[in-house]
């Protein structure tokens, strides 16, 4: 198709459609032509029937393909032709600037779920470039039934052949609430479920950075993590759930949770931590012997192993916390933990090993996380999001889609990870639960020890 500066875009199925009922029309004139005509003119009689049989099998093959086109492409093909009126019809304002007679590129929409879709424009007559910017008319094309649609994102293929906008519900409600933990616990062990569309899934993602102020759902958001794991019990393989709680609040008071003396003694912690990367290199000579046994590499979930996680709270509080490095200590100091921490968090996911990072706030370096770890977490979730905030998580590109100046409640949160669907940060809600979180976290904790001891 070619753009027209003074013709109205007009889908292929609205063309069929119409065609179909100029066929239904002649059909019916002629089936009432032809009872009107006089048995005298038996030919005439006879032509006009057979042109009116004609005429209803064209409108039946039309109205067919109308349906396969249009009413079998759902909100689909709704939402694909929304979006090719506002960019191909020059009524709308021509965003892509296309002059008389220029092709139009093709535009494609993909069903991801049930609220998400995907909207595909080919750089035919326009490149990557001109398309990314795009985004807000993109938005602004959806209306009618669909306006509560919006594109979050838009990122160009790695060959820059085509810009891939994510277009989602962002006003429904897809949170979770539960009145206990029973609904946490999801039917495979490697996917965490967060609200009813999204799990964090730990055959694609590593360890997890979650950020937030005070007051942000943060704590509780990790609790909901935490408590989903533990439902699927230890393993044979000496999987762990370990807190570090540095501020001795809340969660010094579930059992197993580490921390450390005020007067900076961290030996305990750093004993568990040396345990924790211990059992992760044991799993993985496990995983690499089962792979020599098969000639193939052997997942940790297809060995039977279940997610081992370690839970540091307030990191920042922690290095705080701990001594400078010192002749004689053995090891137990900062320079210790956080040579032990780069270990676990760039070799443990292969073995199943995952690490939960909460910090206060998104700062960098001395002030927050060192900018290698933060690379390296490949889950990121960030509570009650500002936009300062989020440009120290992720970059401006990946952001340029969210809607920065929207006002967020408690456990509200941006979200990004490398499963292939939230590689650029969206919006979710975490699980409302209608119970007392730490009560079950305490319970759950007991029983996941209770079955090893």
């Amino acid at each position: 198709m070619h753009y027209k500066k003074d013709r109205p875009y007009i889908s292929p199925a609205a063309c069929i459609l119409a065609a179909g009922g100029f066929s239904l029309f002649f059909s019916l004139s002629f089936y009432l032509i032809k009872n009107l005509c006089k048995p005298e003119v038996f030919r005439l009689g006879l032509f006009l029937g057979k042109a009116s049989a004609i005429s209803a099998a064209i409108t039946a093959i039309l109205l067919t393909v109308w349906t396969v086109l249009f009413v079998g492409g759902g909100d689909r093909k709704r939402i694909e032709y929304c979006v090719k009126k506002r960019l191909f019809d020059p009524r709308y304002g021509n965003p892509l600037g296309f002059k008389d007679g220029e092709l139009l590129p093709p535009v494609k929409c993909r069903k991801i779920s049930g609220t998400i879709f995907d909207i595909t424009i080919n750089t035919v007559s326009r490149t990557a470039e001109e398309l990314l910017k795009i985004a807000p008319a993109v938005s602004s094309a959806i209306n009618g039934k669909y306006r509560q649609y919006a594109a979050i994102n838009s990122e160009a293929d790695e060959a820059f052949n085509c810009v891939t906008y994510r277009i989602v519900d962002v006003l429904a409600d897809k949170s979770l609430t539960l009145d206990s933990p029973d609904g946490l616990k999801s039917p495979d062990k490697t996917k965490i479920p967060i609200d009813t569309e999204t799990y964090i899934d730990l055959k694609t993602s590593g360890s997890i950075l979650v950020a937030g102020k005070t007051r942000s759902g943060k704590t509780t958001g990790i609790i909901a993590i935490l408590l989903s794991v533990l439902q699927h019990g230890r393993d044979g393989h000496d999987s762990n759930v370990i807190i570090i709680d540095p501020k001795l609040a809340e969660l010094s008071r579930i059992p197993r949770t580490l921390t450390v003396s005020p007067d900076g003694d961290a030996e305990a912690v750093m004993l568990k931590m040396k345990e924790f990367e211990d059992t992760m290199r044991t799993r993985q000579a496990v995983l690499n012997q089962l792979s020599e046994e098969t000639g193939d590499a052997v997942k940790w979930w297809d060995a039977g192993m279940n997610p081992s996680f370690l839970f540091i709270d307030e990191y920042v509080t922690l290095k705080c916390l701990l001594r400078k490095p010192v002749k004689g200590d053995g090891g137990f100091n900062l320079a210790g933990f956080e040579g032990s921490l780069k270990r676990i968090i760039t070799m443990g996911a292969s073995a199943g090993c995952f690490v939960i990072i909460s910090i206060a706030e998104a700062s960098v370096e001395e002030g927050g996380l060192p900018s290698m770890l933060k690379s390296a977490m490949t889950t990121k979730i960030l509570f009650k999001p500002t936009a300062e905030e989020a440009r120290l998580i992720w970059n401006s590109e990946r952001l340029k889609c969210l809607n920065l100046g929207r006002n967020h409640g408690v456990g509200d949160c941006w979200f990004s990870s490398t499963d292939g669907v939230h590689d650029t940060p969206c919006y979710l809600h975490f699980p409302k639960m209608g119970f007392e979180v730490y009560a079950e976290l305490r319970r759950l904790m007991t029983e996941y020890y209770a079955t090893k001891e």
